[in-house]
């Protein structure tokens, strides 16, 4: 029985750490016949042919990967981003990007407690101070809370019918005001 050499190639030494190659190697060396010689020929062959084949893919992931980066900037520098640039008819992608600095209306309005401190048109307001106290609660309640008029006129324990009547009377005596 051989013992294996130490052979110095790399190619070879990853060939042999497979145990069917090194099997046949060492069927070759017991008996160098000529079907354990084509058998040793083929695998190795097989082998080498995998090892380029990686070796290629490789390369190609690694050149193609740049390719795309550069491909990426290029474009990048050719197109940037111009915040002024319609989207719409009068909409800019500036107008699009929330101002972190500023609050939303709706968290204004929850912050609100009466419901002038929710409306911002100037004749709005002035409609909703010609109304009385309570007429301007429920409307508070009813648009900025979003109760119905059971839970307002659990709060006011009276009936819902009641505040109904007082809701449409303040959007009437509203409307007369705004005309």
């Amino acid at each position: 029985m051989y013992q294996l050499n130490e052979i110095k190639s790399p190619i070879f030494n990853s060939f042999i750490t497979i145990k069917e190659n090194k099997e046949l190697y060492l069927a070759y060396l017991n008996d160098q016949s000529l079907s354990n010689k084509d058998k040793l020929d083929e695998a190795f062959t097989s082998h080498t042919k995998q090892i380029l084949a990686i070796a290629y893919l490789k390369k190609l992931i690694y050149y193609e990967s740049r390719r795309f980066d550069k491909k990426r900037r290029e474009f990048e520098n050719k197109q940037p981003v111009i915040l002024n640039a319609p989207i719409e008819e009068d909409i800019t992608m500036m107008d699009t990007i929330a101002d972190e600095n500023s609050e939303p209306h709706f968290q204004l309005a929850l912050r609100a407690s009466t419901i002038e401190g929710v409306i911002r048109d100037n004749l709005l307001i002035d409609a909703i101070r010609r109304l009385t106290d309570r007429q301007r609660e429920i409307l508070y309640y009813r648009y900025v809370l979003n109760w119905n008029d059971t839970m307002i006129a659990k709060k006011y324990n009276v009936s819902q019918q009641a505040i109904s009547k007082s809701h449409k009377k303040a959007l009437q005596k509203m409307r007369e005001v705004l005309k």
